[in-house]
């Protein structure tokens, strides 16, 4: 192999390492096939000169598409549901990627990255009752989808909190970090002090603060007794000492790679699969069922792993 060639894969690889999340707070089917996939389709776009938006605009097309075949119902408009909403998740990888690779993320890019999600989450799930509907003549799959979509949001919101605790403790040099409810709000009403002309950023600001105050009510449930939230365990992550980070990193690192067999794209592949094969009967009560013992599973490991670690309100504040 030549000194140029060389030097050439060599510079793809970094590029390509430089636009993953850490591989402990990622899906291993994320790691293993669609992020691959996704580097490629985020060159492309980068190459084009289209930024991390289009491409998630882009993936909600795919996924609202997917949702409308799924709800035909018949085996080749499942089999083309499957490929879709496939394509939905590795261009919502791509966006991701993308962002990274151009040093474009933004708290608007989140928000409308999880915008789009919702749009691509509401066609897939209902769009499968439907074909089921219209299979069956009853009811019964709608309401199994909106239990199952109900915990799906539920698994999301607690992934996605342990995630980032994960990375602000362990890896605080990451641009992903957590942000704190006060930030949010700070970042509010400076908006409205400075008259920002652009209301669509201000409202996308609000939003993801209601949904933070949201996620902060829910994910109480995974901390010690005692403790209602990361920061009350952890007020300044970026003065926790190197012994401190150390230790939670060695500790928790298994914990959060269990909330990835939650993560959305686990959720999304059910559907893909069952659309492959033909059976989507099997989505709701798989999702319903099997992830949310998984959840339980995760749950009682982060505890365990908090109360082996003896982190409480009381040792932080000494």
């Amino acid at each position: 192999m030549s000194s140029k060639a060389f030097a050439f894969l060599k510079r793809i690889r970094e590029e390509y390492r430089s636009s993953l999340k850490p591989s402990e707070t990622e899906e291993l089917i994320n790691q293993v096939l669609n992020r691959p996939v996704a580097f490629i389709a985020a060159k492309f776009f980068g190459r084009i000169g289209a930024g991390p938006n289009l491409v998630t605009m882009v993936s909600m097309l795919f996924g609202v598409s997917s949702g409308i075949f799924f709800s035909r119902g018949t085996q080749p408009s499942l089999l083309a549901g499957a490929l879709l909403l496939e394509g939905m998740v590795i261009l919502d990888c791509a966006d991701g990627q993308l962002a990274r690779m151009q040093k474009k993320s933004s708290q608007f890019g989140k928000t409308l990255d999880g915008l789009c999600d919702i749009a691509t989450h509401f066609f897939v799930f209902y769009g499968t009752a439907f074909a089921l509907y219209a299979e069956t003549g009853s009811m019964i799959p709608f309401t199994l989808a909106f239990f199952s979509h109900l915990s799906f949001y539920l698994h999301i919101i607690l992934f996605d909190h342990f995630k980032n605790v994960f990375i602000s403790v362990a890896n605080p040099q990451y641009s992903d970090k957590l942000e704190t409810l006060y930030k949010l709000k700070d970042d509010i009403t400076r908006g409205k002090r400075s008259r920002e002309k652009n209301r669509i950023k201000r409202f996308t600001t609000l939003l993801y603060y209601l949904f933070y105050q949201l996620e902060n009510w829910i994910v109480s449930i995974g901390y010690p007794q005692g403790a209602g939230n990361f920061y009350e365990i952890f007020p300044d992550p970026a003065a926790i000492d190197e012994k401190t980070r150390d230790e939670y990193y060695s500790e928790m690192k298994g914990s959060v790679k269990a909330w990835t067999g939650i993560g959305d794209t686990i959720h999304l592949t059910v559907f893909i699969i069952c659309g492959i094969t033909g059976d989507i009967f099997l989505v709701f009560p798989v999702i319903l069922i099997g992830t949310n013992l998984w959840m339980v599973f995760a749950l009682l490991l982060q505890r365990a792993r908090f109360k082996r670690l003896g982190f409480s309100v009381a040792l932080q504040g000494e």
